[in-house]
């Protein structure tokens, strides 16, 4: 983003240190842990930014956070760091969560902030679905015998959770 000389630009450490210090504890009301990942997100970027891309820390500004450089911080934190994707997925949104900050504070990063929110993190591989075994469905429905209102109930409620593939919370959510 190309800025004419009179224009003041935005100042990324003073809107990083809003973000964390005020807003995240006072508006959002979130526990000091996760403020924590947010900083430390914060600052994996910055890490990347001044050891991978050789910006002196103190000139760090919003124009380093185009979608080339952050789509680079993906590769170097899979590649050189070797996090996990839900790690990257992780640092990511935290990154995306201040740009939309920034954002809503100055008018001009709207732009920036645009840029890196289709940004996708690698796909978490999924673990496959462990089904019970024939035996194992039978012993647990074996467990309640009918024998009273409660037993029967309790059976009822595995046939019909099993059978239908719902969730717990599913069946006895107050709709």
């Amino acid at each position: 983003m190309k800025r004419t000389t009179h224009e003041p630009t935005p100042d990324f450490w003073g809107y990083a240190r809003n973000y964390l210090h005020d807003f995240l504890p006072n508006v959002r009301e979130m526990a000091p842990r996760s403020i924590e990942a947010y900083r430390i997100s914060l600052e994996s970027y910055v890490h990347y930014l001044v050891t991978e891309k050789q910006v002196r820390r103190q000139n760090i500004g919003f124009d380093h956070f185009d979608r080339q450089f952050l789509k680079d911080w993906l590769v170097w934190m899979r590649q050189a760091k070797e996090y996990l994707p839900a790690t990257i997925g992780l640092r990511l949104s935290a990154v995306k969560a201040f740009l939309n900050f920034a954002s809503a504070e100055d008018l001009t990063l709207v732009a920036v902030y645009q840029a890196a929110k289709n940004i996708k993190a690698p796909a978490t591989p999924r673990k496959p679905i462990e089904y019970l075994q024939e035996n194992e469905t039978a012993a647990i429905l074996a467990a309640y015998d009918g024998k009273d209102v409660k037993s029967r109930r309790n059976r009822m409620l595995l046939i019909l959770l099993y059978d239908s593939g719902a969730r717990v919370g599913e069946i006895t959510a107050n709709h």
